[in-house]
C-alpha cells in the first residue's frame, strides 16, 4: 500500500495529471472499443474525457492557470486570472456533462438522454439554447485571443505586431458570436421582434 500511494504521490502530484491519466484513459478506451466494436468501452471512453476535461477545469479554477491555452506565456497577471478561472469553468462543466453522458449511455446504449430532453431540444427555444451555449464559448475563445498574446519578443513593439493577426481574428470572431448570441437570445425571448427585423432586413436586400 505505501509503494503505491508513493507512486501515486510521484506520478499525480496535480489534478492536471490527473487530467493527462483520463485523457490517455480516454483514448485507450475509445480505441478498443472500435476495434473490438464493444461499444460500452467507446462510451467509457467518452466518459474518461470528460473525467479529464472536468479535472482539468478544476485545476484550472484553483490554480488560476490553464497551461493548455498559456504554456508560460506573459500576460496582466489578473486578466490571465480571471480567463483561466472561466475556461476552468467551462471545461469543468463541459467534462462533467460528457462524464455523465458516457456513464449513461455506456448503462443504457439505446436512451442516455431523457426523451423530454431531446425533444425540448429540438424546439426553437431549445436550439436557441444551445446556439446560445455555444455562442458564450465562442466569445470567450474570441476574448482570450484578444487579450492573451502568445507572441514571443523581448520588444514590446515586436510583441504587438506579432500578435496583432491573432487579435484581428479574435476580434472578427468577436463580432460573429455576438451577433449569434443576440440571435438566440432574441429567439428566446422575443421571437416576433426577430421575426421582424428578418423581415426588415430581407426587404432592406430586395430579397422580399
Amino acid at each position: 500500500m505505501n509503494q503505491i500511494q508513493a507512486w501515486l504521490g510521484q506520478h499525480f502530484k496535480t489534478l492536471d495529471d490527473v487530467g493527462t491519466a483520463f485523457g490517455i484513459g480516454a483514448f485507450l478506451f475509445a480505441g478498443l472499443g472500435g476495434l473490438f466494436k464493444i461499444e460500452r468501452l467507446t462510451w467509457l471512453g467518452i466518459a474518461s474525457l470528460g473525467a479529464a476535461a472536468l479535472a482539468w477545469g478544476v485545476n484550472a479554477i484553483q490554480s488560476r492557470e490553464l497551461r493548455i491555452l498559456q504554456r508560460g506565456i506573459p500576460v496582466w497577471e489578473r486578466i490571465e486570472e480571471t480567463f483561466a478561472r472561466v475556461w476552468g469553468i467551462v471545461f469543468a462543466l463541459g467534462g462533467l456533462l460528457l462524464f455523465g453522458y458516457g456513464i449513461l449511455a455506456a448503462l443504457n446504449p439505446r436512451a442516455p438522454i431523457p426523451a423530454s430532453v431531446q425533444q425540448f431540444f429540438t424546439t426553437p427555444p431549445g436550439s436557441s439554447a444551445l446556439m446560445l451555449i455555444g455562442s458564450a464559448v465562442g466569445l470567450l475563445f474570441a476574448l482570450t485571443l484578444i487579450f492573451v498574446s502568445s507572441a514571443r519578443a523581448n520588444n514590446a513593439v515586436a510583441r504587438f505586431i506579432l500578435s496583432l493577426p491573432a487579435r484581428l481574428f479574435g476580434i472578427l470572431l468577436f463580432i460573429i458570436f455576438s451577433a449569434l448570441a443576440l440571435i438566440a437570445l432574441l429567439q428566446i425571448f422575443a421571437p416576433d421582434a426577430l421575426a421582424a427585423l428578418g423581415h426588415t432586413f430581407l426587404q432592406r436586400i430586395g430579397l422580399e
